[in-house]
């Protein structure tokens, strides 16, 4: 990617959350385009505000994501009606090639200059042509508000008009554009100027409000009052650490740590020998200044920052929200062994929804970016761990999808008492997440659970350990050997899954790996995109079977002791 468009890449860096975790790609089919309005009518406001229709920025963000496996979108029918047709614009103007040329510019409802600043979604950035490529004519950038005319453009499936092409939701073709005097958004104060907001770290301190106030304040935008006292408490960052600590300990036993770091390391997602629960806590160390416990009652907060600092600040209306739901609806953070590791994530992936919604919901209602970064005091001696990434995205994906499930039932401003009934069936796999259609309709896919004791049918020994490794775990492993398109798309036709862990009697261990899949050609795709590795087996292929089972070992003599234990 070229210098000169990092702006974009900063402008794009929030879509939907989830894009920062994996690739969006736009649909491969090719058909001709729609011929494009060239009429030339004047950019004079007075002269076509009553002739074309108006689109603004919170009527292009209606458009809902409703699946993150094939990036599909539910346009509003007013959008899909303008679809091609001349319309009218009034935004903020940012470059896409250059500053010295805005021939190809973008349109965002309010300046954006910087990593600290609100960049808005995809859904509120319209791409903008202005002349003929073949043109030597060159368009100012223009700093105030400006008006734009031209012929609308959604990307729809089908559709290759240069929009589209570009990555864009929405397009503003053969445009012309002027500078807008009327009642618009101010630009905003920039970073050397009187009033501007400061950078990075030394963010300015919101003004103190009382812990009852915040509760209060939360409790208002979850709709729901706790039904016990909350205590927010300071604390120093070893009682931080060690509440954090306890918290995965009620999540990964002490008896099944090892088990489930082993099983991970046979799946390449982490190397050998890692202590599975100081790299977890690491992550919550380097990203979290406040704890909730597990009944909702207390919410630890790092003492050594300022605690109205807005990243701080953000943080603990998170950790508020969380304490809220688990009074509520007495969710335990801890998992019992006899619930699947899929289904563990899915209940922490709506919690973080909702925690990390209300947190930006706050955060637009005080004027703050939800982006904002730590302050300079949040140094925390966190251990670095080599080859940490796959694992770093299987862990914090439910940061990343909670919201954008949310968003797909509630919408991005909707009232989250519309909740009531996702509370009363909550999401039981990570699937759900991503493909929330499915979640709405169970008959849109083919749900077919792996059984708890399906090693037993395979083997003489009963495992040492077993659970679901699930899309969420499925996507990062595939993604070893693929792209994160190609391995969200795979994944995304699955069906069950199950993998079960032996330590062997020398101290070796070995995996089995059941997967179901949708259909025979989704389990066919499947089975040649796994990763490699030195000591693997796979059973042999069934014609017409959606399934495919797989063995790793830690060496090649762990491997051959299955030929001791199979049936």
């Amino acid at each position: 990617m070229k210098s000169k468009r990092i702006l974009l890449i900063v402008l794009l860096l929030v879509v939907v959350g989830i894009v920062k975790f994996y690739d969006v790609i736009p649909s491969k089919e090719k058909t001709p385009d729609s011929t494009q309005d060239k009429n030339t009518d004047s950019n004079d406001p007075a002269a076509v505000s009553d002739s074309l229709p108006i689109i603004d920025f919170p009527l292009l963000a209606e458009a809902r994501p409703k699946d993150l496996i094939d990036m599909s979108l539910a346009f509003p029918e007013e959008l899909q009606k303008l679809d091609g047709k001349k319309v009218s614009l009034i935004g903020f103007m940012a470059p896409f090639d250059s500053l010295e040329d805005m021939s190809k510019c973008m349109m965002v409802p309010s300046y954006v200059g910087c990593t600290f600043c609100t960049p808005p979604n995809l859904r509120q950035v319209v791409f903008i042509t202005q002349g003929e490529d073949s043109s030597d004519t060159v368009y100012p950038f223009i700093e105030e508000p400006s008006f734009v005319t031209g012929t609308f453009k959604i990307s729809l499936p089908g559709t290759t008009h240069e929009g589209k092409k570009q990555g864009f939701v929405y397009s503003i073709q053969n445009a012309q554009v002027s500078a807008y005097t009327g009642d618009a958004p101010e630009r905003a104060t920039g970073h050397g100027n009187a009033g501007g907001h400061n950078k990075g770290q030394n963010a300015t301190i919101l003004s103190p409000e009382p812990d009852e106030v915040l509760i209060s304040t939360v409790a208002d935008m979850l709709g729901l009052s706790p039904i016990s006292p909350i205590d927010l408490l300071r604390v120093s960052e070893s009682i931080l650490a060690e509440k954090i600590n306890r918290q995965l300990e009620l999540e990964y036993p002490k008896s099944i740590q090892p088990l489930q770091a082993q099983a991970f390391s046979l799946l390449g997602l982490i190397p050998e020998k890692i202590d599975w629960l100081d790299i977890l806590a690491s992550f919550e160390l380097g990203q979290h200044v406040a704890q909730v416990d597990s009944n909702g009652k207390q919410v630890f907060v790092l003492d050594s920052v300022p605690f109205d600092h807005p990243f701080v600040r953000l943080d603990v209306i998170g950790a508020l929200t969380e304490a809220i739901l688990y009074q509520h609806f007495e969710k335990d953070k801890g998992s019992s062994l006899s619930v699947n590791e899929d289904e563990r994530r899915a209940l922490e992936s709506f919690v973080k929804g909702i925690r990390i919604t209300i947190a930006r919901r706050y955060a637009i209602s005080k004027s703050i970016s939800p982006k904002i970064l730590p302050p300079k005091e949040f140094a925390p001696k966190v251990k670095e761990f080599a080859n940490s990434t796959l694992l770093n995205r299987w862990y914090t994906l439910p940061s990343f999808v909670g919201p954008f499930f949310i968003d797909f039932l509630v919408g991005p401003t909707g009232s989250l008492s519309d909740l009531e009934s996702a509370f009363r069936r909550p999401p039981s796999t990570m699937m759900e997440f991503l493909r929330p259609p499915w979640y709405q309709d169970m008959s849109l896919w083919n749900r077919n659970p792996v059984p708890a004791d399906f090693a037993d049918k395979l083997t003489d020994a009963p495992p040492t350990l077993t659970s679901v490794l699930g899309i969420g775990g499925l996507v990062p492993w595939l993604a070893q050997a693929n792209s994160s398109y190609v391995a969200r798309r795979i994944a995304g036709q699955w069906s069950g899954d199950r993998w079960a862990l032996w330590k062997l009697p020398d101290g070796a261990a070995g995996l089995i790996l059941e997967t179901r899949w949708q259909d025979e050609d989704s389990a066919h795709e499947f089975r040649f995109a796994i990763p490699k590795h030195p000591y693997q087996w796979f059973f042999p292929y069934e014609q017409g079977s959606a399934r495919v089972r797989l063995i790793r070992g830690t060496s090649m003599a762990a491997l051959n002791q299955f030929d001791t234990i199979l049936k």
